[in-house]
């Protein structure tokens, strides 16, 4: 499969305007900036090898790195405001290899491309002259895509979450998985928790204290680990896999991959969140990267937001 072809003009303006909109905050990263960094285990079921040869899917005990992180680049914003949450897992395969899924607790993306992302991006800077954002411009951008207001939507339906262990997580793009007899599928990535979810009002949230979510992480890996389920939804013939905005029927296959069990929070976790990258194109043998121009672009965005914060920009 060919490489990303977004420029790389597009890539460092994707950079400049994410840390635009978030603001002065050197270090950190653009978006995702409030992370914590925990330690577990991920064992692979007996289905999993069915579907992909991967190291990691074998069954075996794979030690983890994991991040849960707010989607805004302040490093202090609320817990308690409304938006996307993520989860980041890098399994450690041994060797000093690893493989890394990126998801999200909304479904999808707004747009199809790096270039539209750019684009729906500045459309949200504030006016020079202002310095408030223009009211024009954000309702143009989602009249011309409608992927955006659909992903909008499903964003608004979301609550915040009352604990990282309790909200479900979705990569949003499609992966090929290629077993030990050469059969490939391509699938998605979903994180369920085994406690469910859980969920506050906007209201209850707000009410709480600024970093109540890992607070409430660190009491409850006090008391036992914290344990999310891997599934993985099958494409069938027909359905999008190089398209980011395109979710696929809720009646389409589900397998079980495995169980991630999360255990403490990491002692070096500030360390941890300047030296380590998670990568969804960091892929291992056995998975392999769709055609979807986002996900390619990814890593060389990655790689520019890394270079900056450890120079401290």
């Amino acid at each position: 499969m060919p490489a990303s072809t977004t420029p790389q003009s597009v890539l460092v303006e994707l950079v400049d305007t994410m840390r635009a909109l978030a603001g002065a905050h050197p270090a950190y990263r653009p978006v995702h900036a409030k992370g914590i960094m925990c330690s577990g285990s991920f064992t692979a079921s007996a289905a999993a090898k069915r579907i992909s040869r991967a190291a990691h899917l074998g069954g075996q005990r794979v030690p983890s790195i994991i991040r849960f992180a707010n989607a805004s680049g302040n490093p202090e914003v609320h817990d308690g405001l409304c938006g996307v949450r993520s989860m980041a897992v890098k399994f450690q395969l041994g060797d000093g290899k690893n493989t890394d899924i990126l998801a999200n607790s909304v479904e999808g993306f707004p747009v199809r491309t790096p270039e539209d992302f750019l684009a729906f991006l500045k459309a949200q800077l504030p006016d020079p002259g202002t310095g408030k954002p223009n009211a024009d411009t954000v309702p143009r951008f989602l009249a011309s895509h409608p992927s955006a207001p659909a992903f909008i939507e499903r964003l608004g339906k979301k609550p915040v979450p009352a604990s990282y262990a309790q909200s479900s997580y979705h990569a949003e793009h499609a992966f090929r998985f290629t077993s030990a007899d050469d059969a490939a599928r391509f699938g998605r990535y979903h994180w369920l928790p085994e406690t469910g979810e859980s969920y506050l009002s906007a209201e209850e949230g707000g009410k709480r204290g600024a970093n109540f979510l890992r607070d409430e992480l660190e009491e409850r890996l006090r008391k036992g680990p914290a344990a999310f389920g891997l599934r993985l939804q099958l494409a069938e013939p027909g359905d999008p896999t190089d398209d980011v905005t395109a979710l696929w029927p809720e009646g389409r296959a589900v397998v079980d991959l495995g169980r991630l069990e999360i255990t403490a929070i990491s002692p070096t976790s500030a360390q941890d969140e300047q030296r380590l990258i998670f990568d969804p194109t960091n892929c291992t043998d056995g998975i392999e990267l769709s055609d979807d121009p986002v996900l390619r672009a990814r890593s060389g965005a990655y790689s520019i937001s890394y270079e900056r914060r450890t120079r401290g920009q």
